[in-house]
């Protein structure tokens, strides 16, 4: 799909070519610094060398024998140095950006490069019977920008929310129901009950392990004659038999067993789990804005999981040990050994996503299949991709392992239930509308309760996801709330607040009988006017960045750098108030075309865009 700065790029390549001085394959073209008074450039190096001429010389004969056809959007061309500069006709980008907007309207941005082609996005995958908490929302929010993103783009996109609903978690989490019973509700605080069945079970798993660590040190002492253990032969004994005896953690690897074994019990009380801790989550889902096409959790891939083992082994990828174990050897350099079998049978997180690797290319057949995991588990995909390709799966399919770092809280202290700093995702979205709807209240009192309710969710939650989605997802991030809802400067309520700017001018155009329709473009020249057009101009290539960067961040820099163009077009132009009718409906037309191309960008990122704040 081609927008107005593709042509440009495009007619900048022709006219380079149409001069016979460079091989089109030695045309690259370049931006060129913020210093530089132009808006593409051509280094003529490359093509000097092979000329066997210096690069200025270069650049001045291409520029001397450049034609440029008439309507074109190259408005000069200029040799400096060794670059050639092209400069655009502003009158002609102007025309043509609020062109493309109002006809593209919501779909302004977007593209058919993913035509034919499948994405798979896995993203959230919180664990069953837990608590969200902020830990969560990065693959979550992340996860649905590129969901957005790579939709834009034109893909059939497969969003798969990746429960974690299998494994001992739920052998312990069983023992513990089986043992003290199961929490009463069928909402989030069901779910803390549950996690201090888990906490509290988990207790007994340590106390074993100290029983038996105890044990071992006497038993040692014993072999070495030492005097004291001497003494103490009986009770050392006792101890032994007392360690020896079955404990919390094999009564937990029992019923994990159980469950993989289809044990009615124990799928009864896992079924219940499960349903809870949807139902739980879906409520955090809403406020974000999240949607999937599937949730399919590690439990869907069981039934699959002993054939895949059995034909690791026969295509030598894995091998059974002497205990029963299957193992995976180093698949290469820097990847270290892992089970896909424990010797009692039971199945790995390894086997499992080997299995769904398996299931998304059998079904949906993806280009790509991209995993919105934190950085930690980098050795486990690395591993994953690996033992998948070695057993023939996934060899058309781009593998994406898409890293993100952790989430501190304002001290700087990494987020943590044992460090008692752990802020659960549900109090994070009711702690960001408070706030907002305070900030809404000063700015403005005027409103209703219903209006200020909804603009106080879109700006809470809005400053939420952007605090995440502002920067590489690699970085790690802080919850900062005066700079989250500041409503200047690089936050949604700024870019929020300038959307609906907009959109109080056009509403004041509208009371006062004002039309935008049929002003000329070409009458946008003052330099903050066409600061904007140049900005609108660049969403395509944007959302095209940050599909291949896999980096919603392109999207949110986009929009804070439109953000700020348009203040300072409002600072230096008045609307409604311009010099003239013809000047002032085109710049209705701008404000139109601005706040529609920053609903789409904010809409990339999942934000809402409210018509007033």
């Amino acid at each position: 799909m081609e927008y107005a700065l593709d042509r440009f790029v495009r007619e900048a390549r022709a006219v380079i070519a149409s001069t016979n001085l460079v091989d089109e394959h030695l045309i690259e073209l370049v931006t060129p610094k913020p210093n530089i008074p132009a808006d593409l450039a051509f280094p003529t190096f490359r093509a000097a060398k092979e000329a066997g001429i210096a690069p200025p010389q270069l650049a001045q004969r291409i520029v001397e024998k450049a034609q440029v056809p008439a309507g074109s959007l190259i408005g000069s061309v200029e040799a400096t140095g060794p670059f050639v500069n092209f400069s655009l006709n502003m009158p002609w980008l102007a025309a043509a950006v609020l062109d493309e907007v109002e006809r593209l309207g919501a779909r302004y941005g977007s593209d058919d490069q993913g035509n034919g082609r499948t994405i798979v996005i896995d993203y959230s995958s919180p664990n069953v019977a837990k608590t969200m908490h902020v830990g969560h929302i990065r693959s979550t929010i992340i996860g649905q920008s590129l969901y957005h993103i790579f939709d834009f783009l034109g893909y059939r996109v497969i969003g798969d929310n990746h429960l974690g609903d299998w494994g001992k978690q739920f052998g312990m989490n069983i023992a513990a129901i089986v043992r003290w019973g199961k929490p009463e509700g069928d909402d989030e605080d069901a779910i803390a009950a549950l996690d201090k069945l888990y906490a509290r079970y988990s207790a007994l798993v340590k106390e074993d392990e100290a029983l038996r660590a105890e044990a071992a040190r006497w038993a040692k002492r014993l072999e070495q004659n030492d005097p004291e253990a001497l003494a103490k032969r009986e009770w050392i004994a006792e101890l032994q038999a007392r360690a020896a005896q079955p404990n919390h953690d094999d009564e937990a690897r029992a019923w994990s067993l159980k469950l993989e074994q289809g044990d009615p019990l124990a799928r009864e009380l896992w079924q219940w789990m499960v349903d809870l801790t949807i139902k739980a989550n879906q409520r955090n889902y809403d406020r974000l804005g999240v949607r999937f096409d599937y949730v399919l959790g590690e439990s869907f891939y069981a039934p699959m999981l002993d054939a895949l083992i059995e034909e690791a082994i026969e295509k030598r990828v894995a091998y059974r040990d002497e205990d029963g174990a299957v193992v995976v050897d180093e698949l290469a350099p820097e990847l270290p050994t892992f089970l896909l079998q424990r010797s009692d049978s039971g199945t790995l997180y390894h086997t499992r996503d080997l299995a769904c690797i398996v299931y998304r290319e059998r079904e949906f057949h993806p280009a790509k299949i991209i995993y919105v995991v934190d950085a930690r588990q980098e050795l486990h995909f690395r591993q994953l991709f690996a033992l998948a390709r070695a057993m023939g799966y996934a060899r058309d399919i781009e593998l994406v392992h898409v890293r993100f770092g952790t989430i501190f809280d304002q001290q700087g202290r990494p987020l943590s239930t044992r460090a008692g700093n752990m802020v659960y995702l549900a109090d994070l979205l009711d702690e960001a509308h408070a706030r907002a709807r305070a900030v809404v209240e000063q700015a403005s009192p005027d409103l209703s309760d219903a209006e200020k309710e909804a603009i106080a969710e879109a700006v809470g939650v809005g400053a939420v996801i952007y605090n995440d989605l502002y920067q590489d997802p690699r970085r790690d991030i802080r919850l900062d709330w005066e700079r989250m809802l500041a409503i200047e400067g690089n936050s949604a309520p700024y870019i929020q607040y300038m959307h609906a700017r907009c959109c109080s001018i056009l509403r004041k155009a509208a009371e006062e009988g004002i039309a935008a329709e049929g002003g000329d473009a070409a009458l946008l020249t003052h330099p903050s006017e066409t600061a904007v057009i140049k900005q609108l101009a660049k969403l395509p290539g944007a959302v095209r960045e940050a599909g291949e960067r896999y980096a919603p961040f392109v999207i949110a820099e986009w929009c804070y750098e439109t953000a700020r163009a348009l203040s300072a077009f409002y600072r230096d132009c008045s609307v409604l108030r311009a010099e003239t009718p013809a000047l002032r409906a085109a710049r209705l037309r701008l404000v139109a075309a601005t706040a529609q191309g920053l609903r789409n960008g904010l809409a990339l990122l999942g934000i809402k865009a409210p018509e007033r704040m």
